[in-house]
């Protein structure tokens, strides 16, 4: 495989990767189970980099170990593919994600690198929370919507249902994604980004027998016409072909009529915009510099004439390059061995390798363009979302933080398999959790305890499983609810210090989503997982002095450990308003300057009426009617909440709301007292004041 790939990439894809009209930027997003992997395959068969015979079954992109024994994704991959349209070749940068809620920030980093979304819905389940999740998401990013409507066959093979009913089901399917747009867009966006055959931006198929029908499609069978009523009766007559083939014995003429990577491949090409197009509005919505500035023209018209801009979207340890970062190159170009400053830490490193990723491959090359998505190697101390550009450019304003739809929910005290090894252990994990934007590692001062935070279960199974193919082998203790503090109002202003300290005034306000944090100041530090932010309105606290360090340890140690019960605390904006700092010499302590900070900054959060959240979790359950009783029992019993039952496509959906203490388990429980028959998705239902004394 690796010779393919290195082939393919510098024999045709090299070629291709200056043509900045013609490179895509796409990422593939979807609730769980909707069939992105198996989809992503028959796009990779077409390239010819994957046999067509085992494509939707291969799971290329699922590479990792983890992922071929569990049949799940969890990890966003990329790959670099080719496809002809109208006589001209166009390079296909694509980014296969997870579809499960644990896994979700992996969703978010792949959105920010990418310009455009082919979104896939099991017809038979149709918009599940999930899929609401991630749109949502790509709606923020300004990333244009693509639609593939999957699993029609099973209309046909399970439901039985004919020609007519197979086009409404399908019919109902995109009235519901349009309505959820309308949910997450302005008119104006809207009316330009809804999905429809005439647009190019709806396909239709079944990523498993690897069929799909599209614009193309349709207009071949209309003769040419584009007229909606043309293509609907092209439509008609088309699913009249697909029910009888399903009838009959030879499914396969399906795929060869009809390939789903033709269609999907061709909407992507038609509808996702190329870099140039979509940096024009994308950059001001994630870039608050000076889009008049020479930076800020090289970013807005994707230019690889000017300053180099890249934006880290994942970072992984390698046992031999130390660090592969996952970057898109917003302006400039990447060369192989060229220094690059992270804006962030102001740090300078030298690439060892650049070049493009295929799969779990890497093909290295000289350089790379702005307008593509590629890997670098050699850089240290890279954390996702990082801003790195070239050497003299460090002053620029970073990309705005990218903003999760989950934080760290659960934590499990850990300890080595091996007491002899507790010493050693810490600090790869402490690596490798800076890896994870989900996942927190941490010493208790108290007690000593190691403690392991992430957005699941599940996320931690799985990061423990990673750490222990690299040798670190730990074990898991009972898990814990992550409280959380946080304001009910915004604290008053309130000082603290005196002559023989520094003296700061401080207040201790809400965060609010959409709140404009450059209004209060300059920004000193952030913890943008869980949305607290350090703000100096002074003007006077230089942010590379020892003094401003030592504010942000305090900082720090404040969102640690909040007034109410020691909780880590959420949406916290602190704006210092005053600050007198004293520092007689190399000697003083910087208690002289923490002190004051942390005693006016807890008076003014205790204005703020501080409350004590636990986290809870929305979950969609869809089942046959006869296993309704059984899970609403279920809930019941976990303390949870039904919101909503609807009957819909033959099966019952549950709306519900559990608190994530009572959530343990319950993915083995559903499937037990269903069995198997259950589909459910879950996100994040946002904090509430906890019961303190609720068993």
């Amino acid at each position: 495989m690796s010779r393919i790939y290195k082939k393919f990439v510098n024999e045709r894809a090299v070629g291709l990767i200056e043509g900045t009209e013609q490179i895509r930027n796409c990422t593939v997003i979807a609730h769980i189970d909707h069939g992105k992997t198996t989809l992503t395959d028959s796009l990779i068969a077409a390239s010819g980099l994957l046999s067509k015979e085992i494509a939707a079954t291969a799971r290329l992109m699922d590479y990792d170990l983890i992922e071929q024994e569990r049949g799940i994704t969890i990890k966003a991959s990329g790959i670099t593919l080719i496809h002809q349209k109208d006589d001209q070749e166009h390079l296909i940068h694509l980014i296969d994600t997870p579809g499960h809620i644990d896994f979700s920030s992996h969703v978010t980093r792949g959105l920010r690198l990418t310009d455009g979304a082919i979104i896939v819905v099991d017809v038979i389940e149709g918009i599940m929370v999930q899929t609401e999740t991630v749109t949502r998401q790509a709606m923020d990013e300004l990333v244009r919507p693509m639609l593939f409507v999957n699993k029609v066959d099973r209309l046909i093979k399970e439901r039985r249902l004919g020609p007519r009913k197979v086009a409404e089901e399908i019919n109902k399917t995109v009235r519901e994604f349009n309505a959820m747009l309308g949910k997450y867009l302005g008119d104006d966006l809207l009316e330009s980004w809804e999905v429809s055959f005439s647009r190019g931006s709806l396909c239709v198929g079944s990523a498993l027998d690897k069929w799909g029908v599209g614009l193309g499609t349709l207009k071949s069978r209309a003769g040419g016409s584009t007229k909606p009523a043309d293509l609907a009766d092209a439509f008609v007559e088309i699913i009249e072909e697909v029910v009888e083939t399903y009838q009959g014995e030879d499914r396969q003429v399906l795929s060869q009529k009809y390939p789903v990577a033709e269609v999907i491949l061709d909407s992507v090409v038609d509808v996702c915009p190329n870099p140039v197009r979509a940096q024009a509005y994308r950059i001001p919505s994630f870039w608050k510099g000076d889009i008049k500035t020479k930076v800020g023209k090289g970013l807005v018209k994707c230019s690889a004439a000017g300053p180099c801009v890249l934006l880290v979207g994942d970072v992984q340890p390698d046992r031999h390059a130390g660090l592969v970062a996952a970057v898109r190159i917003f302006s400039g170009t990447l060369q192989r061995g060229s220094p690059l400053v992270n804006v962030r830490t102001k740090k300078q490193g030298k690439t060892l390798q650049v070049g493009l990723f295929m799969s779990k491959l890497r093909i290295a090359l000289p350089s790379v363009p702005a307008g593509n998505l590629a890997f670098i190697t050699g850089v240290r101390n890279l954390a996702v979302g990082d801003t790195l550009v070239e050497k003299g450019q460090e002053e620029i304003i970073p990309m705005s933080e990218l903003q999760y739809p989950t934080e760290p929910v659960v934590t499990y005290t850990i300890e080595p398999k091996a007491l002899a090894n507790l010493s050693s252990i810490q600090q790869p994990i402490a690596e490798f959790a800076e890896t994870d934007p989900s996942l927190v590692f941490e010493t208790n001062p108290e007690t000593g305890e190691m403690l392991l935070s992430g957005a699941g279960e599940l996320h931690i199974e799985i990061s423990v499983e990673k750490l222990t193919r690299v040798g670190i082998e730990i074990m898991l203790g009972k898990p814990m609810v992550l409280l959380k503090e946080q304001l009910r109002a915004d604290g008053d202003a309130c000082s603290d210090g005196e002559a023989t300290t520094s003296e700061f005034t401080v207040r201790a306000l809400l965060f609010k989503e959409g709140q404009d944090l450059e209004a209060y100041g300059t920004l000193l530090d952030s913890q943008h997982i869980s949305g607290c932010y350090l703000i100096d309105s002074t003007g006077k606290i230089a942010p590379a002095s020892d003094e401003a360090e030592w504010i942000r340890e305090g900082f720090r140690a404040i969102i640690r450990s909040g007034p109410v019960s020691g909780e880590r605390m959420r949406r916290l904006v602190v704006v210092i308003d005053e600050a007198k700092i004293r520092v007689e010499g190399p000697e003083s302590s910087w208690r002289e300057i923490t002190q004051p900070l942390l005693q006016a900054t807890r008076k003014s959060i205790q204005t703020g009426d501080p409350v004590v959240l636990e986290p809870w979790t929305r979950l969609e359950i869809s089942a046959p009617e006869e296993h309704v009783g059984s899970l609403t029992a279920i809930l019941a019993r976990r303390k949870g909440q039904v919101l909503e039952i609807d009957s819909e496509r033959g099966l019952y959906r549950i709306t519900a709301e559990i608190p994530v203490r009572e959530s343990f388990g319950l993915a083995t429980e559903i499937r037990t007292s269903t069995s198997g028959w259950a589909t459910w998705g879950a996100k994040s239902g946002g904090y509430r004041e906890a019961m303190m004394n609720d068993s």
